[in-house]
């Protein structure tokens, strides 16, 4: 299972049981034995945010938006890494790089961002020498923010609807293979930001509620598909504070982690447990059976080790991460930078190999 360049993500080959949370939240020092070994990888260009969609150690997809330090333009560029090298891919023409998804380098999904200069959303596949473009059944209103491959055949795609009432409601659709179908949660004002898949039946997308009311309006939304239905998992609010879910990482349907800023639950299938992360904005991934949180601070990554999260010095590069993903054969993949949200410097990117290979 492959998912979107801008979230975390596991595959189904790593995918062993995380360790369980217990109550006692922490941070301890990283044992020494637990230290990794990171291959420093080149990256398509520097002074942008990266993000990586990986295949194995040779292949991969990226997208990378430019730092503007004056006058330029700041449109996201689409590359391809075949070996150690990469190579700029022309574009769509109907709309920007917006969320990437995909099984493999003749198997590429982009959906167009809001900005594209439409104003429509697009939906637009890559076969790795030619797009076939337009693919979205609803170009006005179905809008992407996160999507993930099963296979070529299944893909699912989540963020936004616009109905007629001009409100934004949560959206999911699927790709069969041969077209989508669009479930609109039109009965509530919102919408979801991130999605993972376990498995075909286990799914689980996250964003918001806008309730309204100011800042407290917004509050967190989940929600779990069984194969059948959607249906939602409340998570407990914290009052006066834009909670707005925009990462989870699942390994079961009684094994989920959802995080908005620092601010990190874990669903054991009953209840919810505040596992808060030492700084903000957690990138999960799992390698080996490990959970990996890459944090937006100091320290930039941590490991849970079932009752606390660890800090974990081994990826030595850059002041932050921005992207933990896990590819197909296992591997653990980061992307890490100097800077912040507002300033970027310099981007890196390192591959932690599978623990097998190691």
């Amino acid at each position: 299972m492959t998912k979107s360049t801008s979230r975390g993500r596991h595959t189904a080959a790593v995918l062993a049981a995380a360790a369980a949370a217990t109550v006692g939240v922490g941070l301890v020092a990283s044992p020494a034995s637990a230290a990794a070994s990171w291959e420093s990888l080149t990256v398509p260009t520097t002074y942008a945010t990266i993000s990586v969609l990986p295949f194995d150690n040779q292949n991969a997809y990226a997208k990378s938006v430019p730092f503007c330090f004056d006058e330029c333009t700041s449109s996201p560029k689409l590359w391809q890494k075949t070996g150690t090298a990469w190579k700029q891919v022309t574009p769509p023409s109907d709309a920007e790089v917006g969320v990437l998804a995909g099984t493999g380098v003749n198997d590429l999904w982009v959906f167009g961002s809001r900005y594209a200069t439409t104003g429509s959303y697009r939906f637009n596949h890559y076969d790795g020498t030619k797009w076939t473009s337009n693919l979205n059944p609803e170009p006005k209103n179905a809008e992407v923010l996160d999507a993930q491959a099963i296979s070529r055949n299944d893909v699912v795609a989540v963020g936004n609807y616009r109905a007629d009432d001009n409100g934004w409601h949560p959206m999911v659709t699927r790709w069969n293979g041969s077209s989508w179908k669009t479930t609109k949660l039109t009965g509530i004002d919102g919408q979801f930001d991130a999605v993972d898949v376990n498995s075909p039946n286990d799914i689980w997308a996250v964003g918001y509620r806008n309730k309204g009311g100011g800042t407290g309006g917004y509050q967190p939304l989940a929600m779990h598909y069984d194969g059948t239905t959607w249906s939602e998992v409340p998570v407990p609010e914290t009052p006066g504070t834009m909670y707005i879910l925009r990462e989870v990482i699942s390994n079961g349907p009684n094994d989920t982690w959802v995080a908005a800023g620092n601010k990190v639950s874990h669903w054991n299938g009953k209840t919810w447990t505040r596992h808060d992360t030492p700084a903000s904005w957690p990138t999960f991934a799992y390698h080996g059976g490990q959970l990996y949180a890459g944090l937006a601070g100091s320290p930039k990554l941590v490991r849970w080790s079932g009752s606390a999260w660890v800090t974990d010095s081994s990826l030595t590069q850059g002041a932050q991460v921005d992207q933990l993903t896990t590819a197909p054969d296992g591997s653990l993949y980061a992307v890490h930078s100097e800077g912040n949200s507002v300033f970027w410097y310099n981007a890196f990117l390192s591959r932690l190999a599978p623990p097998a290979a190691r």
